[in-house]
């Protein structure tokens, strides 16, 4: 079954639902004279230390191997994770100068590159850089200059357990609330730092993603791994700076390590699947 398939599917079966036609709607979008849209995925969240990093790396392996031209911006100016996967060929964007000051040529750069790419961009932005730079996408309307150029916009939303889990939901409710129509959220729900929930309340019960979640086109799950094992492997790739399928590749893994490995790309390809 395609993504489309899946897509429909979900629609049709639950057709009275508000969120349901939302998606629905969305599926109509992606789609101009028979051919693809290009999409703008920009990682936001002012939380530091809880994945925004490693969302954007699978997000861009899961694109590129449909889209090899996939432009991929690292917005962080401390943390520049992203850009440390030469595989994913990240171009580092000066959003802040040396004192922390706005830099504002360097926003400017940034919307130029999305406006002329021709291929889907992936911008993954750090917890430094998050205020300014949602601030420059709402307060410049840079969102709307973007959809005008035929780019449908999706912002991915980290929701973290434990301690980050306050301020992420915080964070969620008050971005995606101000965000323009046309702009779709999938949102990561991230336990790695400790289960989602308040009060018994699942993430999808929560006041916060009941307001929003006409907004919502996906939620992704990234369950915690047991840190012996998968957790181990997962991390080993990331330390060294592979995509999973240089991992696969890699005489550095073994056998079982591999085969975890892959169980893990292919729990999250197939989310993204359903989701972009």
């Amino acid at each position: 079954m395609t993504k489309n398939q899946k897509l429909q599917e979900n629609q049709s079966s639950s057709s009275q639902d508000p969120e349901s036609q939302i998606q629905g709607n969305f599926i109509d979008s992606v789609h101009r004279n028979g051919q693809p849209i290009k999409k703008v995925h920009i990682t936001l969240q002012g939380k530091g230390g809880i994945g925004k990093s490693f969302i954007s790396v699978m997000i861009a392996q899961y694109i590129k191997r449909q889209d090899p031209d996939l432009l991929c911006l690292d917005t962080d100016p401390i943390n520049a994770t992203f850009s440390t996967f030469p595989a994913l060929h990240v171009q580092s964007i000066a959003l802040l100068e040396d004192n922390n000051m706005i830099n504002e040529r360097g926003f400017d750069n940034m919307m130029e590159k999305i406006i002329k790419s021709d291929s889907n961009v992936i911008i993954d932005n750090g917890a430094a850089s998050y205020v300014p730079l949602s601030a420059y996408l709402i307060d410049n309307e840079a969102f709307d200059v973007i959809q005008r150029a035929g780019k449908q916009v999706i912002v991915h939303s980290v929701i973290a357990g434990g301690l980050a889990q306050d301020n992420t939901v915080s964070d969620f409710a008050a971005l995606t609330s101000q965000l323009p129509e046309g702009v779709s959220v999938i949102v990561w729900l991230n336990e790695h730092l400790g289960p989602i929930e308040f009060n018994g309340k699942t993430f999808e019960e929560m006041k916060a993603y009941i307001d929003n979640r006409h907004r919502v086109i996906a939620i992704i799950r990234l369950p915690k791994l047991n840190e012996n094992t998968y957790g181990k492997d997962v991390n080993t790739m990331l330390k060294q700076h592979l995509t999973f399928e240089e991992a696969l590749q890699s005489d550095a893994f073994h056998l079982m390590p591999k085969q975890r490995i892959k169980i893990v790309e292919r729990s999250i390809y197939e989310q993204l699947d359903i989701a972009i």
